[in-house]
């Protein structure tokens, strides 16, 4: 069945004019609160083989305004192009380049397309692509009040159930129906957000494509891939900014939701709370979670956290009710989140499930890089991301593919 992965053309870049390596990739990870990138070799047989990773901050924004927020961005994947660059070491030059972005660059949403014709038709690629455009077409207009129809980007497309007259069917094509329902998923972006991360790349890699994706999507190959026994559970990727909650039942994406706390979020609180700068109430957050602050300011900290965290879970919540319509959530829950603050969200996460689903505690697991790196290997004193490691092995299967 069709998959649209939406494959940007690009120009050229003036600054690299190295031959094309085939197996050679640029990965990037575009979060909010600071960007990745990667150089990775693929070779048929072999897991990824990372050569090098670069990670650089989005500045912190005491009040989030879009604009200043994009730039920020820009300027951070700015920086890490030019590193993993300079990190080359002779490796040749990416011929494909692979970005996938956290909220809020992007939104995914799960459709449900019913058609149903008096007469019977034959089910080919054409109509398929048809039927998912024009549904492309009402989600914008949907959308329009959220962002302009014009400035709404498609990047990725996929179909992942199909029912033909009421049955589930895998190989759709020759056959004949008159009713039809499919289950896609479709993410989109801004093409200001778009454009601006194809013209970093262009100015410091000789690349003629770059394949954009959303990172829950990214996220969902690589656990089926990692933990293929487990068939519903749902999926955090938790940000500087945002959280994104994905659920998958049945082996497939139902739907992803985000809301606007992140770690971020907390430090806020703390800084707005003891009227202090943002850089101090990061030190203040990650010596608590450390254990290592003591004497009034870890009273002071200890006072804030309880009701942030509690505004935390009601957001958490507030997300796991509108999966309620698709039967009871899995106790399988897995999520991505800085290291620093991992135990911290996992605490949180099972807290949630105390307070929304009668007691009973979820199963949380940190897809650390303990978790995803054993599934490729590693230039020696490569840094271990394991955001970046989900990447390469959904890169890995897409260049297979």
């Amino acid at each position: 069945m069709p998959s649209c992965y939406n494959i940007h053309t690009m120009a050229f870049s003036f600054f690299t004019k190295q031959k094309l390596d085939g197996s050679l990739v640029l990965l990037i990870d575009i979060g909010s609160a600071s960007v990745g990138t990667a150089l990775v070799r693929l070779v048929a047989g072999k897991p990824p083989h990372i050569l090098a990773t670069v990670r650089e901050d989005i500045p912190f924004q005491e009040t989030l305004s879009s604009a200043r927020f994009l730039s920020g961005m820009l300027h951070a994947l700015e920086r890490a192009l030019k590193k993993i660059q300079m990190a080359n070491k002779g490796h040749g030059a990416p011929m494909h380049t692979f970005c996938t972005l956290s909220s809020p660059w992007f939104m995914l949403k799960s459709r449900t397309i019913r058609i149903s014709e008096a007469a019977s038709f034959e089910v080919t690629e054409k109509i398929l692509e048809t039927f998912l455009r024009e549904d492309t077409e009402r989600l914008k207009e949907e959308l329009k009040d959220t962002l302009p129809s014009q400035d709404i980007e498609i990047i990725e497309q996929k179909i992942i159930q199909m029912k033909l007259n009421g049955y589930e069917i895998k190989d759709p094509y020759g056959q004949t129906t008159n009713q039809m329902e499919l289950i896609a998923t479709t993410g989109l972006s801004s093409q200001r957000v778009i454009q601006g991360i194809e013209h970093r790349i262009s100015q410091f890699f000789y690349t003629s494509s770059v394949h954009f994706g959303s990172f829950p999507v990214a996220a969902f190959s690589a656990i089926r891939d990692i933990f293929p026994e487990e068939q519903d559970f749902l999926f955090l990727d938790i940000t500087g900014e945002a959280t994104d909650v994905s659920l998958v039942v049945n082996d497939i994406l139902s739907g992803t939701v985000s809301f606007p706390y992140g770690k971020n979020f907390f430090i806020r609180e703390i800084s707005a709370e003891l009227k202090t700068l943002h850089q101090e109430a990061a030190t203040l957050f990650m010596m608590f979670l450390r254990d290592t602050l003591e004497g009034k300011w870890r009273d002071q900290v200890g006072g804030v956290l309880p009701h942030s965290k509690n505004e935390w879970i009601t957001r958490f919540g507030k997300a796991l009710a509108l999966f309620s319509g698709m039967g009871v959530l899995p106790r399988k829950v897995f999520f991505t989140a800085d290291t620093e603050v991992a135990p911290f969200f996992a605490g949180l996460i099972h807290h949630a499930k105390s307070e929304f689903s009668l007691g009973e505690g979820f199963d949380v697991v940190h897809l650390d890089q303990f978790v995803v790196a054993k599934y490729v290997s590693f230039e020696s004193e490569v840094i271990r991301d394991p955001f970046l490691v989900v990447e390469a092995l959904f890169a890995g299967k897409i260049i297979k593919k």
